[in-house]
């Protein structure tokens, strides 16, 4: 079976040098002021060239859209919610299909990502909605989707524009496409994998790479979010170990988005059970290998989702969570049925365990 192949667009837009990131296309030349070219229509844009565009005090180049993508609409919760099992079907069935064809239908991606960064809302709590759906057998399709999702949603609050936010969610969406091509023995196992197969469990970024490479025109920011997104600040990541400066904006995001969902649903200690607030104690506790802005600015959006839940304690108890605590949100302070304050700073052996839905 052949995937489509997509025609390339020649959507030309204004970007901001803050948004430039390694792998995009300038649409036309770069000048200074005086008229001096410092890059010509056509280059792939480098680390170094918008270092070069900074220090000429450059505000915006026109570059090519990355992929054909619908800005962010309206907040519209129920609407993302009924396309949000399709989406997972879409990436399931994709999956099936990559492994026996070695060949990504990147036109059904696209529109699968363009969906998610449509319906998606920034303000609204779909966030949390996208927690609060029936448990499913293979997380790996769903862990697709909610990766794309979080994905989308960082890149807004970061003030990433439209077009970058649709790649990013692209890339997401795609970040572990690898997996397609693993023995499903390996992506099934719910605890900790022997060394020799999370050896092999590593190989599905750059296998993700190269078949998503084979597609022609791929944008490469988003070629490098599927294969960075393992890559860790201070080094200690995979496939390549590069270091902060070298691991592309998009990855760094993925990766909080990943790690983030991945603690809620792959590696839930208590299958079912689901705690946002110790998935971001984590994050926070892993701040020095990931992108600290990315992190924290994921962190303190999540703040609005996290109270009025209900919530079980370690010690079996149940209580609602009336304040949350930004530095350790698995130590917030609850009250309980009987009016009974409790904040969880102030106790050694106590805190929260995982919302009751």
């Amino acid at each position: 079976m052949s995937s489509i192949k997509p025609q390339k667009t020649h959507k030309i837009i204004e970007q901001k040098i803050e948004f430039l990131v390694p792998g995009m296309e300038l649409a036309r030349d770069a000048c200074t002021s005086d008229g001096k070219i410092l890059a010509s229509e056509s280059t792939i844009i480098s680390k170094a060239l918008i270092k070069n565009l900074q220090n000429w005090d450059i505000d915006k180049v026109s570059i090519i859209a990355e992929i054909t993508a619908n800005p962010i609409t309206d907040p519209n919760i129920q609407k993302f919610m009924n396309s949000y099992n399709q989406s997972v079907t879409t990436v399931q069935k994709t999956f099936e299909d990559i492994r026996q064809t070695q060949e990504v239908p990147i036109e059904t991606f696209t529109n699968t990502a363009d969906d998610i960064v449509e319906n998606i809302s920034a303000t609204g709590n779909a966030i949390d909605q996208l927690y609060n759906l029936p448990q499913c057998d293979d997380y790996t399709f769903r862990h697709s989707v909610n990766v794309s999702a979080i994905a989308a949603l960082i890149a807004t609050w970061l003030k990433f524009p439209p077009e970058s936010v649709s790649a990013i969610a692209l890339a997401g969406l795609l970040h572990d496409v690898g997996k397609s091509q693993l023995p499903t023995e390996i992506l099934n196992k719910s605890h900790r994998l022997a060394p020799k197969d999370y050896e092999l469990y590593k190989t599905h970024t750059t296998l993700g790479y190269d078949l998503v490479s084979k597609i022609p025109n791929m944008a490469q920011s988003v070629l490098s979010g599927i294969l960075d997104h393992h890559e860790r600040e201070d080094g200690n990541g995979y496939p390549n170990k590069l270091t902060s400066e070298d691991i592309h904006p998009y990855a760094k995001i993925i990766a909080v988005a990943d790690l983030f969902d991945e603690s809620l649903t792959i590696n839930c200690d208590t299958p079912g059970a689901l705690s946002p607030y110790s998935s971001l104690d984590k994050l926070r506790q892993d701040i020095y290998s990931i992108d600290a802005k990315t992190c924290i600015t994921f962190t303190e959006n999540m703040m609005n989702f996290l109270s009025g839940n209900l919530v079980a304690l370690t010690n079996g108890e149940q209580a609602r969570v009336v304040f949350v605590n930004k530095d350790k949100p698995s130590n917030s302070i609850v009250q309980q049925s009987d009016g009974n304050v409790i904040d969880l700073s102030e106790t050694a052996d106590l805190c929260i365990h995982y919302i009751i839905r």
